[in-house]
């Protein structure tokens, strides 16, 4: 009895392998949708460059801290923008605020001093001369809060459309071996559908960052730091509805 099952499973097993030996897609019919979605991802060299500084300074009273503040920042802006023309500065934003005392127990606490701070905002796409430009705002006692790197506009748009001709061409290439496996011929495919869609990436090795020191420390010997602009990474993605038609 038992060989006898044993005989059984094993023709029947050699029955199933040979029937998926014989196993092959049938010709696609005509008016079949297929949904085709292909992705790529690409590397670009960023070609723009923010960097953010800032000026602070503390005092016993609010005009003070905010006059010391005034006259670094000028005084940093004036040396950049002699040093760099291709220096864009913007304001980052203008802070006061009250420096409170540690009252003792069952006392409110007081008023003892005011800080000021200004940050300053640096945009070039000067991206080799970056650390000689921090270098520059450091020399003129204003700290680097970071630095990171993008694309322009300019970059950005034409990568975008090198993206559009590459996610075309890969669209083509699968399409193509989607036909050949399906035996359908490739000028039986018709586009019905295209849908595209694109997404940014954070910048790979492009962001420094850095905790602010004292605005009013001498800054005179800062040596030049070491930046490197690294790359983004940008995506496009195309989905395609193609629909089987009669070869041409």
């Amino acid at each position: 009895m038992f060989r006898k099952i044993m005989v059984a499973t094993v023709l029947a097993a050699a029955a199933i392998g040979a029937n998926a030996e014989e196993f092959a897609l049938k010709p696609a019919q005509k008016g079949m949708e297929i949904n085709l979605p292909v992705t790529i991802l690409k590397s670009f060299p960023n070609d723009k460059a923010s960097i953010t500084l800032s000026a602070m300074s503390e005092a016993k009273d609010l005009a003070t801290a905010q006059s010391e503040v005034n006259k670094t920042m000028a005084e940093a802006q004036k040396a950049i923008k002699d040093f760099s023309s291709m220096a864009k500065l913007r304001n980052g934003g203008y802070y006061t605020q009250p420096i409170y005392t540690n009252p003792k127990k069952g006392e409110a606490p007081v008023i003892a001093g005011w800080r000021a701070r200004q940050n300053l905002i640096i945009e070039t796409e000067d991206v080799n001369g970056v650390a000689s430009l921090v270098q520059v705002g450091q020399q003129s006692k204003l700290a680097l809060e970071n630095v990171s790197y993008s694309l322009s506009e300019e970059a950005k748009a034409a990568a975008q459309d090198q993206l559009s001709k590459d996610v075309i061409d890969a669209l083509n290439k699968k399409a193509e071996s989607i036909a050949v496996a399906m035996k359908v011929a490739p000028d039986a495919l018709r586009i019905e559908k295209l849908n595209f869609n694109s997404f940014d990436f954070a910048p790979e090795g492009a962001v420094f960052a850095a905790r602010a020191m004292g605005a009013n420390a001498a800054f005179k010997t800062v040596e030049t730091p070491v930046f490197e602009a690294g790359t983004s990474n940008l995506s496009m993605s195309v989905s395609a509805v193609l629909k089987t038609e009669d070869a041409e």
